[in-house]
């Protein structure tokens, strides 16, 4: 996801910011806490709670996203940098990094940051536990709305912070932040629904193949009605499948689809429940046209339609859309790859039925269809071998057509017999 590309370092200042600057601040809290009378106090927990929630917040108080490079480095003033230019997904990123954070500009503005350290360990449980005892000392209900105050300014800034992690590459970090944002919220003190949260934490977490967390979040963001368009029943369907679940599966895409008909990641995740579970392909292929009306580019696509159509013998078809997926995108390995092999197979077909065939005027007709179907596999397995970039476990059942091809041929030309030589080799034969 990331790739570090050049390393540069600048001082902008000699004297560094303190980093212990809540030092007191937190030995005085534990000492208020473990004393009989103010442990016992509801002004000591809710102190606690903002000191820690200030601790959470110190690291980037003074920043803001979309803030412009010039009042980002005013901000920072007196901290050492250390410069370097990263790429993540694709967008490249000026880094700074310093004591206890990285920066990330782009376009003259600082567009998200990741916190590294803070002067304590998870500052923001320690602030969310702190509330959580004030709210149970406080008896009389007279503090409930500053514990409240104090609960929702944790949920927003884990929130944040969250996105930030995101942004930054360190999803399992991000998913963890949105859950407790999403916890903060919950509280009955506030009674805030957060179901982007639910539906961030559910997508990422399925994305990183933490399921279980992933199905809990995900199935609360669809009952609150937060589907994105109907993406949260993809995901959800996805988490279920990986969870051998396919019945299930079938049952949340199907109601989804039903909601939601032009979402590709639907329609796309049914194919291929479909063809998971060995479906009748004649109820997957008003699917896959659905698809390929919001997708017209798309050309695995029509490769799947190939698919469904030799599965079903119908070869004519699966040629052509074969030969669609590789019209529409010239380097499509796989539209290559399955014609050149379509043909391969058609050609051990004429030649088993060659071999098995007592009559030598027709043993001679399918030894010469046999014939035809491998030379007109050839050019279409070697462009599939040619995209390949030399991935010989993503091209191996090519390379196996492509030896099998030429050693028939290699009495023909010199060109066949070097390229049986060629293709044992990269076969480790």
């Amino acid at each position: 996801m990331r790739k570090l590309l050049i390393t540069v370092f600048i001082l902008l200042s000699a004297g560094a910011a303190s980093s212990q600057k809540f030092h007191n601040k937190i030995a005085a809290s534990d000492r208020d806490i473990a004393h009989a009378r103010k442990g016992a106090s509801v002004k000591t927990w809710i102190a606690r709670g903002k000191l820690f929630y200030d601790i959470a917040h110190s690291p980037a108080s003074n920043l803001m996203a979309g803030m412009s490079e010039k009042d980002y480095k005013i901000a920072i003033e007196g901290e050492t940098v250390i410069e370097t230019v990263e790429t993540i997904d694709g967008k490249q990123y000026k880094v700074h990094t310093l004591s206890d954070k990285k920066m990330y500009l782009a376009s003259g503005m600082l567009m998200f940051w990741d916190i590294l350290k803070y002067e304590v360990p998870n500052p923001v449980w320690k602030s969310y536990e702190a509330y959580q005892r004030a709210k149970i000392l406080d008896r009389n209900g007279k503090n409930l709305q500053k514990i409240a105050d104090g609960l929702d300014l944790l949920a927003t800034l884990s929130k944040n912070e969250a996105f930030n992690k995101y942004y930054a590459g360190k999803l399992a970090e991000s998913v963890e932040l949105f859950i407790f944002s999403v916890t903060c919220s919950a509280d009955p003190l506030i009674g805030k629904t957060d179901s982007p949260g639910y539906y961030f934490a559910g997508v990422i977490s399925s994305n990183i193949g933490r399921d279980s967390i992933a199905e809990k979040y995900l199935r609360r963001a669809i009952t609150l009605g937060y589907t994105e368009g109907g993406d949260a029943y993809a995901y959800l369907g996805k988490t279920l499948m990986s969870l051998d679940r396919p019945n299930e599966a079938r049952e949340v895409l199907e109601k989804g689809f039903a909601a939601n008909p032009d979402n590709p990641q639907i329609i796309f995740s049914l194919i291929n429940n479909y063809m998971a579970s060995g479906n009748n392909p004649k109820e997957i292929l008003p699917l896959i046209k659905k698809a390929q009306q919001s997708e017209p580019n798309n050309p695995g696509l029509y490769a799947v339609e190939g698919q469904l159509h030799e599965r079903t013998d119908n070869l004519e078809a699966a040629i052509e859309c074969f030969k669609k997926s590789t019209a529409v995108d010239p380097d499509y390995f796989y539209g290559y790859s399955a014609l050149g092999l379509l043909h391969f197979n058609l050609g051990a077909q004429y030649t088993a039925q060659a071999v098995a065939e007592k009559n030598n005027a027709e043993y001679e007709r399918l030894l010469n269809l046999a014939d035809a179907q491998l030379k007109q596999a050839l050019p279409f397995l070697e462009k599939a071998f040619n995209l390949s970039g030399g991935d010989t476990s993503l091209a191996q059942p090519v390379i196996h057509a492509l030896r099998d091809i030429n050693f028939r041929f290699r009495y023909e030309n010199e060109t066949y017999k070097a390229n049986v030589e060629k293709y044992s080799k990269l076969l480790g034969k």
